[in-house]
């Protein structure tokens, strides 16, 4: 089976014995997300994520459960509630979201004032700190892996979402912890619209990088960015090479 074949269930099918599927929630090139019932917990619903086995075992949702383990006792962090393996596909089971930033700011007749996007901003700082302290950066800071909670107090709540493309800055070893050094030659990772310039001549990401990349989020939830509808990367990188912070924020 193909790294992005995307995996389908009946509505109905019961995963690992606990959880019912809903409905389908979304699908992408790393697999399926969909709506869950915990059978073990009456009226609890989850998200769970599945994705086809690949044959060198590097999928992404082995990472993301990885980081989610450690980002366990954190508060504000969606948690992982089950995460395993079947002949064809790997899932995890994991805390339900409201809607992304993007998807709330479209139901709001008037956009996001200015006192919005400043909790925003708190919220969504505290969540990336809560990654670098574990020895992460995110590397795909956006509008659309950033939820509110989806009921109750959570509802006020900011969570980061989709870990699948994190990667650690440190080297845990015998002699303590220390920086991991750059490599010379990266890919590109995360999205256009958001990551630094410093991503843009393919450097290696730090956490700066997620930090830029939250500033244009919320440039953008609040009044929109300079080359929002550029998709040219070098048309881009013109723009946030000249664009001063008071039109980004106008």
């Amino acid at each position: 089976m193909a790294a992005n074949d995307a995996i389908k269930f009946n509505t109905g099918k019961i995963v690992c014995g606990r959880w019912k599927i809903l409905s389908r929630l979304g699908a992408g090139g790393c697999g399926s997300v969909y709506k869950v019932e915990d059978l073990k917990r009456k009226g609890y619903i989850a998200a769970l994520k599945a994705e086809a086995i690949i044959e060198d075992d590097s999928g992404v949702l082995k990472l993301e459960a990885a980081v989610l383990k450690k980002l366990a006792d954190r508060k504000n962090v969606i948690r992982l509630l089950q995460s395993g393996k079947r002949t064809k596909y790997s899932f995890i089971v994991i805390t339900i979201c409201g809607s992304d930033l993007m998807s709330l700011k479209k139901k709001t007749p008037d956009g996001f004032g200015e006192s919005t996007i400043l909790r925003i901003g708190i919220y969504a700082l505290y969540a990336i700190k809560q990654l670098h302290e574990i020895g992460f950066v995110h590397r795909d800071v956006k509008p659309g892996n950033m939820m509110n909670g989806a009921s109750g107090r959570d509802k006020r709540i900011i969570f980061l979402i989709d870990y699948g493309m994190v990667r650690n800055f440190v080297v845990r070893d015998s002699k303590g912890i220390s920086m991991r050094k750059p490599r010379k030659n990266v890919l590109l990772r995360g999205t256009l619209r958001y990551c630094s310039l410093s991503v843009h001549r393919r450097l290696e990401q730090g956490r700066v990088d997620d930090l830029w990349a939250m500033i244009y989020m919320l440039g953008e939830l609040y009044v929109g960015l300079p080359w929002n509808r550029i998709t040219v990367e070098k048309e881009i990188v013109k723009l946030k090479e000249t664009e001063t912070d008071e039109s980004v924020f106008r």
